[in-house]
């Protein structure tokens, strides 16, 4: 009987062991695995993205609330974005305060130029609202009432090629839309208002803007795709472009030291910038960061900071 017992206890213990041990394993089981981020960064016609940066947009007429031109430009970039074909660099990353080259009613887009060309961009962008109408064409009864206009927006777009400071775009477009606004407990409302009405200012000006984003595309596939080295620790090369601007895992991109700036000998205009001196290559093993990747030297040394990066 005693036998029996012991038998039993030894049978129970093992089977709580066993309840012990399941959920440690299934929690194991689904714990998530981790995967290396995937090779497929480019576009499907295979290009990189280009870097541009979208300067906060001018409203040229005197007294307006910027917060119309804040608007435009939001919906700008959010519809520049959805083309894939670009990455927005912030205005914050710009070494000084953009601000600082608004002159004359417009930005100083060629002394930006070298500036940007020395960050990697590509291109510097700005817009312009050049004039916003509206008129009335409907309104409810109530405190709640919702409003229907016509509105007319003009605005112009312009594109620096930061290679060798020339103006690589400029374009016109107006826009003309009806939409609706919701108003509360107003009596009267007046046409300047109604152009002063967020939700209608973004309505014409994407409008409006729309247009634009094949011309900036068709500008800017002209240009070509430059990163830049931003640090060198051994021989891991660590560059300011990465999967979101299209590079791949096992891409090989090639070096070179800063070219030089050649100019007309009789009038001293700018022509361009020839090429630097090949340096050597490197193959992309990693990224890091929002936007950086990791290059192993391939062939070459005397990799520096600031060099250019192009793809092999």
């Amino acid at each position: 009987m005693q036998t029996k017992l012991v038998v039993v206890s030894l049978v129970a213990l093992a089977m709580s062991s066993c309840s012990l041990v399941t959920p440690r394993i299934q929690k194991d089981a689904a714990r998530p695995e981790v995967r290396e981020v995937t090779q497929n960064a480019r576009n499907p016609d295979m290009s990189l993205r280009k870097r541009v940066i979208v300067l906060p947009f001018i409203d040229a007429t005197q007294g307006r609330s910027q917060k119309g031109a804040q608007v435009a430009r939001d919906a700008f970039v959010r519809s520049l974005k959805k083309t894939d074909d670009f990455v927005v660099v912030s205005n914050d990353d710009f070494p000084k305060p953009v601000q600082t080259y608004f002159k004359n009613g417009e930005y100083d887009l060629e002394a930006m130029a070298k500036t940007a060309n020395a960050m990697g961009l590509a291109g510097i962008i700005e817009g312009k609202v050049i004039d916003i109408k509206a008129q009335r064409l409907g309104d409810a009864v109530g405190l709640v009432r919702e409003i229907r206009a016509r509105i007319s927006a003009q605005v112009s777009i312009r594109m620096v090629n930061t290679k060798n400071g020339t103006i690589a775009l400029n374009e016109s477009r107006t826009a003309d839309v009806e939409d609706t606004t919701t108003r509360v407990g107003e009596r009267a409302l007046t046409d300047r208002m109604l152009q002063e009405d967020p939700k209608l200012i973004e309505s014409v000006i994407t409008s409006a803007f729309a247009s634009t984003i094949p011309k900036i595309s068709q500008a800017v596939e002209k240009l070509q795709w430059e990163g830049r080295v931003a640090m060198v620790k051994g021989d891991r090369v660590y560059l300011n472009a990465g999967r979101i601007s299209g590079i791949n895992l096992g891409d090989i991109l090639k070096i070179t030291e800063e070219g030089e700036d050649v100019y007309d000998p009789d009038s001293g205009a700018l022509i361009g910038r020839v090429p630097g001196r090949l340096k050597g290559t490197v193959e992309v093993v990693s990224y890091f960061g929002k936007d950086g990747s990791i290059g192993l030297v391939h062939s070459g040394s005397g990799f520096r900071e600031n060099d250019h990066v192009e793809l092999y």
